[in-house]
């Protein structure tokens, strides 16, 4: 299929398919504004392809809130029968749509139309298929449209998630030019083709439907285009558009039949004049734009009518989808009708991870519920808090959680208010507000003591997790030990092993951080094997992050590599994105206390890029990025530095506050700023000198003033402890054997021998910390010393711009191992090795593996 001015796309495309064929597939967004010819792009691409690949079509839904997962519902008859099977959960229908992709026998042509009104689990589906094409024998186009996805557009959040992916790649529609115009015009037309340029701005759909019109003028919008085209058909074919814009984009042969008997004369019509296309057994306007235009016209009464109609038909269809008959129903003005169906359109968007759908379908019901009685709708409030709150709405959530809870005082419901109680202990907390936190923790436990429930059980639980992350060891022993020992009185349950999951993970933390090693690490790995066996993903998460996030703050650098890139696949694999980021900044911290700013920066970024991430997920990167920019001298480093100590500040944690600390210290020290030096750590001593950890207190004692450092040398880790009692070199050498680089040229310059900031100076140097070995070498001169010269630049960098970790990767590849392997070696995913490969490729200007 030949299409003016697509022959580079379509190129790009047919060179995107070839390499799926062979197993390396590809995942294509085709951008372009309204009517600049995705579909009939798309249409090319499946065209060419012919009978080498097998196709699956699917559309998201603009006209309603969309059914989850719609476009995947669509493709099920062209996919394999086994691919969503009854009772399959999101993630084992994902895993087995990789599955079927990853066939070499039978290669896939994947469409998905329309992606800025998808859904959220169909966004979550093109996160997964993002990470993973590159080793399926599938091309996925996604087309949208550009103007629409700008801003915080959740489609814009995933281009941001995956552009760095291997796979991915993206392919840009631009309008025709007037040269394309006067082509298509031609010679007998009647239209000035500069005219029609000059209004439609050579938007392909708005040229082609003024042509088809017919005519000298030239309609001034899209809109009158089309109802000029449209006005040419005799009644009976406009009123059979009337029900086939009002039922969707796709609309049903039967649904139509239904709702309009004997409209078949007048379908032919428009289906000979172009308006309509029959897609299987579906009719569609030729682009949404045109089915709008429709919408817009239709009569309100008759309007209603139709909807009323349509609805009548979809209710006597079993298998209809809820959330359009929910759609209908609104539209129709049957209010119980559209709760009715809302609730369970919100159920069903639940379960398959729609949670943005799940909360407008709640609103839906609650806008309808006023006369429901008053348990059910505090129950929809706690359903619709929930879905608020694993969307990020946290205020929004708060609000409906108490809602609820004031509904389920009036009640007298017990139980229902210390769940109430509890639920609003954990939303504070993600608020930022730790007072409240703990408030409401407390009322939940003294409104379920003595119920002996499971819920009773969690709300203990609850108060170990804020005492664990305070630091306390004694009150999570306490509040820890309360709940394990009244879940030991009750049988067996998943609820049960749920609350004993998430108890021993917060006993475990708190014992290997400020307490008996050996026992914390054995409830931690317990807590993660029963989670991992129980599919419970978020607990799992959880254990594999306090377990990589202890190891960085013990910098016991090769267990926190080894427990966050086993995390981070465990994540990958399960879509837990809000776990990925808070990891990924851990792995951040792990890989700027071993030396590796640039590395570190890279995964920062990462996190702090994307705005769906969490303010306690951005402090950790926000502080790796402010030290890398100081140690380099290379970047602006005092508004990460400042936003992160705001957000520390409004946690009141420990474990935030002493991260912040101890970075604007260390930059106070680059810098020589000796006064901010003081000031942080005497402030941040104030709540850190409570903590029973001996690293999370060194952090910031190491930094006190000597008068005030008295009587502070218990607990503190070795290092501290060496650095506070003054013996520099000691505390360097166990920096050293921790392969703690920055550590340990810091402690060599802070002892401010004329040995130690020369070995200081030149150790900064190799970590590309220019700023700190400039410090450095400044101490010295200042004492009257020679400092060393520098190494020469060109000594110290890969001559091919390589990284450091990207030379390791090199060396390994020249070994010719593959990229599992590359990454069982250096400790690494393999998501991250295949970008250094990628990388490493595009620095040597080599095609292949097999050219390095």
């Amino acid at each position: 299929m030949s299409l003016l001015e697509r022959d580079s796309a379509q190129e790009a495309a047919a060179g995107y398919l070839a390499e799926a064929v062979t197993g390396h597939g590809r995942l294509v967004f085709v951008a372009g504004e309204a009517g600049v010819g995705k579909t009939v792009f798309v249409e090319s691409v499946m065209a060419s392809a012919g009978a080498t690949v097998a196709v699956a079509l699917g559309a998201c839904d603009g006209s309603a809130t969309p059914a989850p997962l719609g476009p995947l519902r669509e493709m099920l008859p062209d996919l394999p029968a086994d691919v969503w099977p009854d009772g399959a959960d999101r993630h084992d229908v994902f895993t087995r749509l990789s599955e079927a992709l990853r066939d070499p026998v039978r290669p896939f042509l994947v469409v998905i139309e329309d992606a800025h009104w998808a859904d959220d689990a169909t966004l979550d589906l093109i996160r997964h298929l993002a990470r993973r094409v590159h080793r399926l024998g599938a091309l996925v186009l996604v087309t949208y449209r550009s103007e629409e996805t700008s801003g915080q557009h959740p489609l814009r959040l995933v281009l941001g998630d995956v552009a760095s992916a291997v796979g991915i790649r993206r392919i840009d529609l631009a309008p025709l030019t007037l040269d394309a115009v006067r082509r298509l015009v031609g010679t007998a037309g009647t239209v000035d083709a500069e005219e029609l340029y000059r209004e439609t701005g050579g938007n392909p759909f708005y040229v082609t439907e003024v042509l088809a019109a017919g005519g000298s003028a030239v309609p001034r919008s899209v809109h009158d285009a089309v109802l000029s085209r449209t006005a040419r058909l005799t009644v009976g074919a406009r009123d059979s558009l009337d029900v086939v814009a009002l039922a969707g984009p796709r609309a049903e042969l039967s649904l139509v039949a239904a709702v309009a008997p004997a409209c078949e004369a007048g379908l032919d019509e428009a289906l000979g004049a172009g308006v309509l296309q029959l897609q299987g057994d579906a009719l569609m306007f030729r682009h949404e734009l045109a089915r709008l235009s429709v919408v817009e016209e239709v009569p309100q009464l008759r309007r209603i009518a139709l909807h009323r109609r349509i609805l009548e038909a979809l209710d006597a269809d079993p298998a209809a989808d809820p959330a359009r008959c929910a759609h209908h129903a609104e539209a129709a003005g049957l209010g119980d009708e559209a709760a009715r169906h809302a609730l369970v359109a919100a159920g069903r968007a639940a379960s398959l991870g729609a949670h943005k759908e799940a909360v407008q379908q709640y609103e839906h019901v609650l806008r309808h519920s006023d006369r429901a009685p008053a348990e059910d709708r505090a129950g929809l409030l706690a359903a619709l808090s929930y879905e608020r709150y694993v969307t990020g709405r946290i205020a929004e959530a708060l609000t409906a959680r108490r809602d609820a809870l004031a509904i389920w005082v009036q009640v007298g419901d017990v139980d229902e208010i210390g769940d109430a109680q509890r639920w609003l202990s954990r939303l504070s907390w993600f608020a930022g507000s730790s007072a409240d936190a703990r408030a409401y923790a407390i009322a939940a436990c003294e409104t379920l003591a003595d119920r002996g429930t499971p819920d009773e059980a969690m709300a203990l639980s609850n108060r170990a997790q804020l005492t664990m992350l305070a630091g306390d060891l004694a009150g999570t022993r306490d509040w820890a030990g309360r709940a394990l020992r009244l879940l030991d009185a009750m049988p067996a349950g998943p609820h049960v092993e749920e609350v004993r999951v998430h108890a021993l993970n917060n006993l475990g933390t708190v014992e290997l951080e400020s307490g008996d090693a050996v026992l914390g690490a054995r409830l931690l790995q317990e807590s993660l094997d029963r989670a991992v066996a129980a599919d419970l993903h978020e607990h799992a998460a959880r254990a594999f992050t306090n377990l990589g996030a202890l190891a960085v703050r013990q910098h016991r650098h090769a267990d926190a590599r080894r427990h966050l890139v086993t995390g981070l696949d465990y994540c990958l694999e399960r879509d837990l994105d809000a776990w990925d980021h808070y990891m990924r900044g851990w792995l951040a911290t792990n890989l700027l206390y071993e030396g590796l700013p640039d590395e570190a920066s890279a995964q920062a970024e990462q996190v702090l890029r994307n705005p769906r991430a969490a303010a306690v997920s951005r402090i950790g990167p926000l502080c790796v990025v402010a030290r890398a920019r100081a140690w380099t001298g290379q970047g602006e480093w005092r508004t990460p530095l400042a936003e992160a100590r705001e957000l520390a500040t409004g946690t009141g944690e420990v474990q935030r506050v002493s991260v912040v600390a101890e970075a604007a210290c260390e930059i106070g020290w680059v810098v020589d700023d000796a006064e901010d030096v003081l000031r942080t750590a005497t402030s941040a001593w104030e709540l850190v000198q409570h903590d029973g950890s001996g690293w999370t207190r060194g952090q910031v004692a190491t930094w006190l003033a000597p008068e005030l450092a008295v009587g502070e040398l218990e607990p503190l880790a070795p290092p501290y402890l060496a650095e506070l009692g003054r013996d520099w070199e000691g505390a360097a050498r166990l920096w050293g054997e921790l392969g703690s680089r920055f550590a340990r040229a810091l402690a060599l310059a802070r002892g401010g021998t004329r040995e130690g900031l020369a070995d200081a100076a030149l150790a900064f140097e190799d970590l590309g910390a220019e700023a700190a070995a400039a410090r450095a070498r400044a101490i010295s001169r200042a004492h009257g010393w020679t400092p060393p010269r520098g190494r020469r630049a060109d000594t110290r960098a890969h001559p091919d711009g390589l990284t450091r970790r990207e030379a390791e990767v090199l060396e390994l590849l020249r070994e010719g191992l593959p990229d599992a392997a590359i990454a069982e070696r250096l400790v690494l995913s393999r998501r991250t090795v295949e970008h250094h490969v990628a990388s490493i490729l595009g620095k040597l200007g080599v095609a292949s593996r097999r050219d390095v």
